[in-house]
């Protein structure tokens, strides 16, 4: 074990032989460690991706919906009842958090007790849930330090050096994107990474975690992940369900409305943020995936994503519309 890990396990008391890294986690370490019998989740993030200001607000905001009713993987206090630790190594700053392991486990998407229209719905009520506790604390959380929705220069850059038309895509993204109303009834914190990777279930009972990369945004960003998500992984494990795009948006928003008042701005912006979401996830596999061991799978979805993009193709033919 080195050095980093070996001090942060220590600042919130774990146990060094208990702790195993985790196979999730493209910008940070995580890992999870035994402590006084319970599972505990340890992250570690370099200095240079966030501020401790930035790593705080996000602290702040896991237990605000906590308050509010939202089951959330909550953090823990280190050892000096500190929400966040820094540690030094190797001339790098880094900062350790801590967190409650979340009730129950990933969802098997191949299972239909558990990948169901109850399971839909509920993720449309949380989701639902966390919108308007956002719409409520508008004012409040504005005090938040963390990201406001801005063009990715990074990723423009990234998409000029594949080809034009990539980028000509994108602008044309961000210009729709930049004339949205960013009222509180479309707009607000959110969790800005929602998809079955980053909750676990357990009796059809949803556990958030990983919010590292919340921000304010637009609601249908939230709606989009997830529905991008669950589409393609539920179509991998069932392609023959052609309806299912439509099912789950239909129990999804069943779930949402009753926390939410989900309106028709909400709905037109949708299919604008599953285009985004494809520009991440394209940028992103570039940067995480070893190109010397594409499988054929990956080596499709780079493919596919990137005639997406430059020719604009929907990411689905839901009608979203057709849900006012």
């Amino acid at each position: 074990m080195n050095n980093k890990i070996r001090q942060a396990v220590k600042y919130f008391g774990g146990k060094e032989e208990s702790c195993m890294k985790l196979a999730s986690g493209f910008q940070n370490e995580v890992y999870e460690y035994a402590y006084e019998g319970e599972r505990r989740i340890l992250r570690i993030t370099p200095s240079s991706r966030r501020t401790i200001k930035q790593i705080q607000s996000e602290m702040d905001f896991i237990r605000s919906l906590d308050a509010d009713g939202v089951n959330v993987s909550l953090p823990v206090a280190s050892c000096f009842r500190n929400d966040i630790e820094q540690v030094d190594v190797g001339g790098e700053s880094f900062f350790i958090t801590s967190f409650l392991k979340a009730s129950g486990q990933f969802v098997n998407v191949a299972n239909e007790q558990e990948w169901n229209e109850k399971l839909f719905q509920n993720w449309g009520q949380t989701i639902g849930k966390m919108h308007a506790i956002a719409k409520k604390n508008d004012s409040d959380y504005k005090k938040y330090e963390r990201p406001i929705w801005k063009p990715d220069v990074k990723a423009m850059n990234f998409l000029l050096s594949i080809s034009k038309p990539l980028v000509i895509s994108y602008e044309k993204m961000i210009t729709e994107i930049q004339a949205l109303s960013n009222e509180s009834g479309t707009y607000g914190l959110i969790h800005n990474d929602f998809h079955q990777g980053n909750f676990f279930v357990q009796d059809n009972t949803l556990t958030i975690f990983d919010f590292d990369d919340c921000s304010f945004c637009w609601f249908a960003q939230d709606i989009a992940v997830s529905f991008y998500h669950a589409v393609w992984q539920g179509l991998s494990v069932r392609p023959e369900h052609v309806s299912f795009p439509q099912e789950f948006m239909k129990y999804f928003l069943e779930g949402y409305s009753k926390e939410h008042c989900m309106n028709k701005e909400i709905l037109k912006q949708i299919p604008l943020f599953l285009k985004l979401r494809e520009v991440f996830l394209f940028t992103l596999f570039h940067e995480v995936w070893d190109f010397d061991k594409l499988e054929k799978w990956q080596a499709y979805t780079l493919k596919d994503l990137r005639y997406r993009i430059e020719q604009g193709v929907p990411y689905t033919d839901v009608d979203f519309l057709s849900f006012v």
